[in-house]
């Protein structure tokens, strides 16, 4: 039964091994649509970039196709790129700046919240020696002055 299988298959060897070749032309022209089909979209996407970036895909001269629209379009990535470093650049100043800033304005309320409550104790006590002496002085001016925020002159 094996045997006259192998003499069947033997007797139709010309059929199979066009199959084959058939089989495997239909595979490669396949491929090669899929390809074609790949590079003309690659093709076209690369037309639309040049464009947009304003230069042509079309060889110019002895300029090979799609080498200037190549230069521009990296020429305009390097120009994003330094754009883009310094943007953060300038934003870290600005931020560094600001920090420093809110530093400063911090120190100067710390400096004059405690200069308020010293003033308010200065006052306290200047008003608890005007109530014992029933005296009002210049002492006791210049710690109004001072919760006033004004500076005596001497």
């Amino acid at each position: 039964m094996i045997r006259a299988f192998f003499i069947k298959v033997k007797a139709e060897a010309f059929f199979l091994v066009l199959l084959a070749v058939a089989a495997v032309g239909a595979w490669l022209y396949v491929q090669y649509r899929q390809v074609s089909a790949d590079r003309d979209d690659l093709r076209h996407r690369a037309e639309l970039i040049c464009a947009g970036s304003g230069a042509d895909f079309a060889a110019i001269g002895t300029t090979a196709r799609g080498i200037r629209c190549a230069q521009t379009v990296a020429g305009l990535v390097k120009f994003k790129g330094d754009s883009d470093q310094l943007a953060a650049a300038t934003l870290a100043k600005a931020m560094a700046d600001h920090d420093a800033q809110q530093n400063e304005d911090t120190r100067a309320a710390r400096a004059a919240a405690e200069a308020a409550s010293s003033a308010a104790q200065r006052m306290e006590m200047a008003d608890a020696k005007a109530e014992r002496t029933n005296i009002v002085d210049s002492e006791w001016f210049r710690a109004v002055n001072g919760v006033a925020g004004l500076h005596p002159a001497r």
